[in-house]
């Protein structure tokens, strides 16, 4: 159980599988299965099965006035396991709490403009839960990711998200996979809890949202010397950040001159994704990079 969720939010986007049709199966999360004395969600998958062992359960039925809709929500909580924390989450990908990944997903072809949905969260000592949607293309290389993260604060009532799917690549899906987290990685805080309910997937009528570069703004990344060069020549470029496989942002600077370097050597090794913001905090350009 070491590290049993940390690393599994890390290794969210690996080793495709099928397994249905529908990217967000029972997105109201009203359906659940009484299994050896605990509710666990029939159509997604958590760490029930494996945290129940030793008495604890990540993954809860939500029902009264934690229910948005229906009768249920997903209520997801960290929790301690032994001596280790584990995030509350669920999947629609598979989890090996032994090999500590998560893989597999369900076949989808669309190329949805952003995914939405209601919320509540309690964070404790300034964590964070978030929301992942990945699109993966036939070598499991990433079409297009969307990430909403909760405040650092508490959310007591229902709160509307919408976070759109940002487009590194024109080509068709095979693959998505979705995510809910209680906590933010390794800085994971017992106790801080994400109730989720209602998911839903959003096309707009004139076609996807596209993350097309504007032609003079630029990223570029020298591995030899760990080093990012941002150009900004026409200086629509505010601000830039980097964030991590999961969607967490690593850090945020900003953009005041027509050229900028900005060094990332403490990294660990792994894939990133650079996102470039104009005047408007519109994404105007993002690169995926890999550090080693």
């Amino acid at each position: 159980m070491n590290k049993i969720l940390s690393l599994l939010l890390f290794l969210f986007f690996i080793i495709p599988s099928i397994q249905a049709q529908n990217p967000l199966p029972d997105s109201s999360f009203e359906a659940w299965t009484n299994a050896a004395g605990y509710d666990n969600l029939t159509s997604w998958n958590t760490l029930n099965p494996n945290t129940f062992t030793f008495g604890v359960l990540t993954a809860l039925k939500a029902s009264g006035a934690d229910a948005h809709s229906g009768s249920f929500a997903v209520k997801l909580v960290t929790k301690t396991v032994l001596s280790f924390t584990a995030n509350g989450i669920a999947t629609t990908g598979n989890i090996d709490a032994g090999t500590q990944t998560i893989s597999g997903g369900i076949p989808y072809t669309g190329r949805p403009d952003s995914i939405s949905g209601w919320y509540k969260y309690t964070s404790v000592g300034g964590d964070n839960g978030f929301v992942v949607f990945v699109l993966l293309d036939a070598i499991n290389d990433t079409i297009g990711i969307a990430n909403f993260t909760t405040p650092a604060a508490s959310v007591g009532t229902y709160t509307y998200f919408s976070t759109a799917i940002n487009y590194f690549s024109s080509g068709t899906p095979v693959l998505s996979r979705c995510l809910l987290s209680s906590s933010a990685g390794f800085t994971a805080v017992v106790n801080s809890t994400l109730i989720v309910d209602d998911l839903a997937l959003i096309s707009n009528s004139t076609g996807t949202r596209e993350n097309i570069p504007m032609s003079l703004n630029t990223i570029n990344y020298l591995p030899a010397s760990k080093t990012l060069l941002i150009s900004s020549p026409s200086l629509t470029i505010k601000r830039a950040e980097l964030r991590d496989i999961s969607g967490k942002k690593i850090s945020s600077f900003p953009i005041q001159q027509s050229e900028t370097e900005y060094k990332i050597e403490n990294l660990s090794s792994g894939i990133y994704f650079v996102l470039l913001y104009d005047e408007s905090s519109e994404i105007s350009l993002s690169k995926k990079i890999m550090v080693e």
